[in-house]
């Protein structure tokens, strides 16, 4: 599989990806997408591109706190998802957090979200 993380570079691929995947769930919980509070984020997170057979498809955002590794968002595009990409992605989080010294890794998400058994 030909998965690469790097730095990101594209605040826009990031909002655009994550209104699309969130949609659902904001609208159900009558939530409104802020671009501000998301522009902000992106200057408080560490955040990196996902890249498949050189194709950006997705986007992983890091805060840290008290030993902690927080993914703040995991995002990956519909019609790349089931490869192994998020697995690959948690490897990699793992490792990353690990080579960080931090003691855990947390992630928060809507309870229907299928993330949630992560």
């Amino acid at each position: 599989m030909n998965v690469e993380i790097r730095k990101s570079q594209s605040c826009e691929f990031a909002s655009a990806l994550t209104q699309e995947n969130m949609k659902e769930y904001y609208e159900r919980r009558n939530i409104q997408w802020n671009t501000e509070q998301f522009t902000k984020s992106w200057k408080e997170f560490e955040n990196f591109d996902i890249y498949f057979e050189s194709k950006l498809v997705g986007v992983l955002r890091f805060s840290y706190g008290n030993s902690n590794c927080y993914i703040r968002d995991f995002q990956i595009e519909s019609n790349v998802q089931g490869k192994g990409i998020g697995k690959y992605c948690l490897n990699y989080t793992t490792r990353f957090a690990k080579d960080r010294g931090d003691n855990c890794i947390k992630l928060r998400v809507f309870s229907e979200n299928p993330a949630v058994r992560l």
